[in-house]
């Protein structure tokens, strides 16, 4: 029982390829209708993101938390998100800049906390960053689900609604960069 929930976060980044094999179009699954490609890659992205709840309830309730598996934890959630997000901007379904600030505050955020974890101390995801990669998980299930609808109807028009979502997302997520900041700065304060 000892590394569960490292095994689960493990699990979750070897879902990242799956999830990006059935999402982009590729000769892999050219045999596959876009609705049927989609539904899957969807599936996959939420049983992936049902996996990081797994993983926290199993470390939390059986004392199994680490500062290795609090750092795998985010990082198997940053390469998720980032890798679905990216191949969303490729296929042209969601605009870049809501994803680059996105991106841009994972970065920001990670930076600051390898400077503090240069001083010897770990900062856990707070409720910020909890609620920030929970929305970003909504946000892009809702996406896969007006991809698929389109796919399934054969609809040749974008639908504006994930570009819209992801504004809202990304304005959370630059926000939620405060909490991280104020935490931090104790321990950078001599820098």
């Amino acid at each position: 029982m000892k590394n569960v929930p490292n095994y689960i976060c493990w699990f979750r980044i070897a879902m990242i390829p799956f999830v990006l094999l059935f999402l982009l179009p590729n000769g892999i699954t050219a045999g596959l209708s876009d609705d049927i490609r989609i539904l899957i890659s969807g599936i996959l992205f939420g049983v992936a993101m049902l996996s990081d709840i797994l993983d926290g309830k199993i470390a939390r309730k059986y004392n199994l938390i680490s500062d290795f598996g609090k750092v795998l934890d985010q990082i198997a959630d940053k390469v998720l998100v980032s890798s679905v997000l990216i191949a969303f901007v490729a296929d042209g379904y969601v605009s870049s800049l809501p994803v680059i600030l996105i991106l841009a505050r994972e970065f920001l955020v990670s930076g600051l906390r390898m400077g503090v974890a240069a001083k010897g101390a770990i900062i856990a995801a707070n409720l910020w960053g909890k609620i920030k990669t929970t929305s970003q998980g909504i946000c892009i299930g809702i996406t896969f689900l007006i991809l698929f609808l389109d796919a399934l109807t054969q609809r040749e028009v974008v639908s504006p609604l994930p570009n819209i979502l992801f504004w809202i997302v990304a304005g959370y997520t630059v926000f939620s960069v405060i909490p991280y900041y104020i935490q931090c700065k104790k321990y950078l304060k001599e820098e």
